[in-house]
This record gives structure tokens, sequence and C-alpha cells, in this order.
């Protein structure tokens, strides 16, 4: 293994020794592992008349469930491991990201699977065609290299958040056959809303890095978006990650761990459609239909929105017009805001959406005690299974703006 450059071979061996043992760690100013995880996927299809079994290419650690027409069909699904018993039969949810493809398809969330080799589909209305998308971490390949410290741009400096490069985003699939990125040329705009989602999938995630990498996936390929849908996602610990890729041509995605250029400017996800640009879009993983946000989660979504509100100029408990800098959507609403206050989606669940007026609260509260936040540090381990061969795709480009 080759050192990383700038640092003393001497250095270099301990640091790297403390991250082979502890987990991948990013810390301002020193080594940062820069993983890739392949991901393997396939799909299985078939007709549903009230209930299906499918048996899954692979022991799936995800899937995801999709189906054209019949977008109010009430659809669950339950796993299998041994293909003879079946576990509790699950809603299979509504990825918010794919509902704004308006293609006419019902994309399910993102859902963990357990090893599963087999799935069966129950629906209350007969569905033509239902496609079970299973997902597994394949191949990891990991390097290292010296990250410079990050200076803080005002009393709020960005907090803990974990990069691509470290949660293990396979960048090879935001790329077409012919080497161009399917998502088109990134764009970047001031920030002047921050929207908040769930991921409508799995509560009380054992690994939710691997379901990042799903959903990911999902958005990147399936979907066709060229990318994940959100700027940032959450989990249940209180780990923020950074999603959309915001990095030029020839620079590491921890170069921009904040999603800005250098003028400031966010770049522009595709979370919530017709209103993209000019937007944050924060996703906390899991369903919160029924049950909050864990207090960790909630706390780090303080967080993370009091330092992109006070370094944007925006007042958590506003309330103004959006103009989309793009195509001119105009609509007043929460300068902190859920999604389904721009979009006919029940995102972020019912239950965490009552809790925004207080949640504008802390933000306030949390900007107006004006401490800094620690300098950016954080760990955590990228899980795979058995190595695999990457899969090939071709992706289509989605309707962002």
């Amino acid at each position: 293994m080759r050192s990383p450059t700038r640092i003393r071979p001497s250095i270099a061996f301990m640091v790297l020794a403390a991250l082979l043992t502890t987990g991948f760690q990013i810390t301002a100013g020193r080594v940062e592992a820069q993983v890739t995880v392949r991901t393997r996927a396939g799909e299985v299809s078939g007709r549903v008349q009230d209930a299906a079994v499918m048996l899954l290419p692979f022991q799936a650690g995800h899937v995801a469930v999709r189906w054209a027409g019949n977008p109010n069909a009430e659809v669950s699904v339950a796993t299998s491991v041994d293909r003879v018993t079946f576990g509790a039969a699950i809603d299979v949810g509504r990825d918010e990201t794919g509902e704004q493809k308006g293609n006419g398809v019902s994309y399910g969330a993102i859902l963990t699977a357990g090893g599963a080799t087999a799935v069966r589909i129950t629906s209350n209305v007969p569905l033509g065609v239902v496609t079970v998308l299973a997902l597994k971490d394949g191949e990891r390949v990991t390097s290292y290299r010296h990250v410079p410290g990050r200076p803080a741009g005002a009393s709020l400096t960005q907090p803990a958040t974990i990069s691509r490069a470290v949660w293990g985003a396979d960048e090879s699939l935001r790329f077409g056959p012919h080497g161009t990125e399917a998502w088109g040329p990134t764009e970047f705009w001031p920030s002047k809303k921050l929207i908040v989602h769930h991921t409508a999938g799995s509560n009380n995630d054992l690994n939710p890095a691997a379901t990042i990498r799903s959903i990911y996936y999902y958005h990147t390929v399936t979907q066709g978006w060229g990318d994940i849908g959100y700027n940032f996602l959450i989990d249940e610990a209180g780990k923020v990650y950074k999603g959309r890729y915001s990095g030029p041509a020839g620079t590491r995605d921890a170069d921009t761990i904040s999603g800005e250029n250098a003028l400031g400017h966010g770049v522009t996800a595709a979370h919530s459609y017709q209103f993209n640009s000019g937007t944050v879009g924060v996703a906390l993983l899991g369903t919160l239909t029924t049950r909050d946000a864990t207090a960790s989660a909630r706390s780090a979504l303080v967080e993370h929105l009091a330092w992109e509100a006070e370094h944007h100029g925006i007042d958590p408990n506003g309330r103004s017009e959006y103009v989309n800098p793009v195509n001119g959507t105009r609509k007043v609403f929460d300068n902190i805001a859920g999604h389904r206050d721009v979009s006919a989606t029940e995102c972020p669940g019912g239950t965490f959406y009552d809790t925004l007026p207080g949640l504008r609260t802390s933000v306030a509260s949390r900007i107006a005690a004006g401490t800094t936040v620690a300098p950016t540090t954080t760990t955590t381990s990228v899980s795979t299974t058995t190595t695999v061969a990457p899969t090939t795709t071709t992706l289509r480009r989605g309707k962002k703006r």
C-alpha cells in the first residue's frame, strides 16, 4: 500500500493502521479514506393477482418494489431467507424522489431485506407487472489521501459530515457509457429555503451507510436521475451524510463537503420537483409517519439547519416567497419547510411534520447561542459483503429543476 502524499511514511503507517482497526476516519487536516463500494443489483418481475412469490437473484441487503399503473394500490412485501418461511408483510411505502418522475410508475421505498432470497408481494388490486429490485454491497476499493483543514467562514462551522468518499459512493454510477455525467452540468444557486424529508424506508436501521448506498443506486440508476436526490441525509444515530455530488471535474468530494461552490452557492439536487434550485434538501432516514425522529437525529438536524441558515442568511422562523431561479416557479412557504409544503406527498411523515414549529424555534435558538461547532471530525465503518462484479447500467436523465 502506498503512503498518502505529503505524509511521512512512519506517520502514514500509524494512521493507516488505526484506520484499518477502528474504522475509516475523516479529520479536518488529516487523512481521509476514499472508499468505493460497488453495488450489485438484480431485478425480478411478475404479475400479482392477490399475492406472488418471487425468487431473488442473490441474498439481498435491500429491496425496492415498483409497478406501472394503479398508483393507489396497497402493496406489501414480506421477505424470506430460506424461501420457505416469510416474515411479517410491511407496506412497500413510496420513494418521494421517484414520485417526482411523473412517468406512471409507482416507486416503493428502499427497504432493508436482511439477506433475503425471496419476497412475497401482496396487493389489494391486480397489478400487471411488478418489479423487485434487489441490492447488495459488493467489491470495496479503499485509498487514502491527506485532506487540508477547512477554515470556518462564520460563527457556526459545518457540523461533522460523512463524505461520499467515506460512505462508499460508487462515483462511476453517475456516468453514462461515453463518460459523460447523466445528471448534466452541475448547477449552483444561492440557498433560500431548507426542505426536510424522510426517506420512507425502514426504521431501526442497523447499517445506514448501506441503506444510503442503496438509495443512491435507486435514484441514480433505476430512476435515472444521475445521482442521489438529497443534498444531505441523517441517520437515527445522528450521523450526517453528504448526498448530491458537488465537486467539479477532477475534485474529490471531500473538498466540497459543504455541497457548495467557491461562492457559497448550494448545488442543485432532485429532492423537491420544481423547488430544487436554490433549496437544500435534508432527509431523515426511516419512516416518520407514526413515529417521531430520534433525539439524536433531531439534534443533528438542528445543528445542520442552524449552520445552513446562518451562513445563508435564512431566518429559521421566517416565511417568504420562493422564486425558482431556473423556471420561475413561485410559492410562499416557511423558510424551513417539509416536503409536503411544496408537493403532493406525505413526506416528511405526519408525526414528524407536526414538530416543525418546534424545530424552527430550536434552530433559531442554536443560531442565537452562537457557539462554534467543533471542527468537522467523524468516524464511520463501511460494511460490505462478498466481492462481486459491478453491474453494467444505462443511465437516463430525469427532470430536476
